[in-house]
């Protein structure tokens, strides 16, 4: 391979992987963080990620269950860890990042999974949903990356370092449905990535944001199948976005095979944020 000039001082971005080489353990060694592992797109990537060779630390607010979601993959040899965190609560981020830290050996990789909107019609939006949304949407993805910051500079300086924001397309275009809110949320999630990615490339940290599409987890499974047919009729696949779609997004932008993608926005939506379909073409299987 020829050398790959650079400016003098740069840090490195991650290493080169050789065709021979990207089968397999994709994220062999890497440390990461990862919110939300209790179920959906979490409990799906989590076991994805650490499949590929990498150590994950999860979290959750639901008493217990990040702890057993990776005691089962502990039992499949795979490195993993869960903790109970309230992500809204500095503080508590900040304990469970120096633990994480502390377990790994260090950080290489922020995932932003986790959020929980606060949903209403605007004329109907209180303070207290609004705020609600704001702590539990955008606040939590500061608290991660700011406790984490000093872990992933010092990582940065060996390369592979990365964030990754998962933003929503609402925060990409408007939606007649009642998320100005969640809109909001995400549409400041795709500002900051922006900025971590041009903060954190002296330090050799990468940051890059995902927004997906209608995701079928556990959760939209019981709306309406009008509703649901509407949804899904919006995304030019005509079908919805399975969670390991999610999961698989993360595992490349963790990956050193994107070592040179950064401030980047990913879509993983089924096409609903750049085509129009022009209309359904039948009713949901």
């Amino acid at each position: 391979m020829a050398k790959t000039p650079k400016i003098a001082g740069a840090p490195e971005f991650g290493k080169y992987i050789a065709p021979e080489e990207s089968v397999g353990k994709r994220l062999e060694g890497k440390r990461i963080l990862l919110t939300g592992t209790t179920k959906g797109v979490g409990k799906i990537a989590q076991e994805l990620l650490c499949a590929h060779g990498a150590y994950v630390c999860g979290s959750g607010r639901t008493k217990g269950v990040a702890a057993e979601r990776a005691e089962e993959l502990k039992a499949k040899d795979y490195k993993a860890a869960g903790f109970d965190v309230d992500l809204a609560d500095y503080e508590a981020v900040k304990e469970w990042v120096a633990k994480c830290a502390e377990l790994m050996g260090g950080i290489d990789v922020v995932i932003n999974n986790a959020s929980h909107p606060g949903m209403a019609p605007f004329g109907e939006m209180t303070p207290d949903i609004w705020e609600y949304g704001i702590k539990n949407e955008l606040d939590l993805i500061y608290n991660v990356c700011n406790c984490a910051w000093p872990y992933l500079q010092e990582s940065g300086r060996n390369g592979g370092t990365s964030i990754i924001i998962t933003s929503s397309t609402v925060g990409l275009q408007g939606s007649n449905s009642p998320q100005a809110c969640h809109a909001a949320a995400k549409g400041a999630c795709l500002a900051l990535a922006r900025q971590l990615a041009a903060e954190g490339g002296p330090f050799g940290i990468r940051c890059n944001s995902i927004t997906p599409g209608l995701v079928w987890t556990e959760a939209m499974a019981n709306i309406p199948k009008e509703m649901a047919t509407g949804l899904i009729a919006a995304q030019t696949t005509q079908q919805a976005v399975d969670p390991i779609d999610i999961a698989y997004g993360y595992l490349f932008l963790a990956s050193d095979e994107a070592r040179q993608i950064t401030a980047a926005n990913l879509p993983i939506d089924g096409g609903c944020a750049g085509a129009v379909t022009g209309g359904m073409q039948g009713e949901i299987e």
